[in-house]
């Protein structure tokens, strides 16, 4: 028996989807997802000329775990702090300090493309659906 391919998470050009945020930031776990093409250093690199992956980050990486490859953004921040793209040490800090819960078990970046019909028909619904398996309380999104 063969499994159905999964069908695309559609997404409503005339609204935002909105969850109601119920819970505190003090127990609230935090996951990361950014265009920025950042990944875990020794995972493959996104293709600067256009990639339409993504990559799971482990939630308890740190800043200096992390690179990125895209050419389409200034880097000299960057380059000094990956957290202004990437905040995953903030989030641990905040975490430290009580602020909130942690990190999510897993964070994802995807890198650039110009496909746009393919990644929101692909590439966003499978990170949807693996920040979904994760089950942050909350997550925030950067761009690069």
């Amino acid at each position: 028996m063969t499994a159905e391919p999964e069908k695309p998470i559609e997404l409503s050009r005339y609204c935002v989807p909105f969850t109601p945020f119920d819970k505190t930031l003090s127990e609230s776990k935090i996951a990361l997802v950014s265009t920025a093409g950042v990944f875990l250093k020794g995972d493959a690199v996104f293709i600067a000329a256009g990639d339409n992956s993504f990559r799971v980050i482990p939630g308890d990486a740190k800043a200096a775990d992390l690179a990125y490859s895209d050419e389409h953004y200034p880097h000299a921040c960057v380059d000094a702090d990956m957290n202004c793209v990437f905040p995953v040490d903030r989030i641990h800090e905040l975490a430290a300090e009580g602020f909130i819960a942690g990190a999510a078990e897993s964070h994802f970046s995807m890198g650039f493309t110009q496909e746009l019909a393919k990644i929101r028909a692909t590439t966003i619904p499978q990170i949807a659906r693996a920040v979904d398996r994760v089950r942050p309380d909350a997550v925030i999104l950067t761009g690069g």
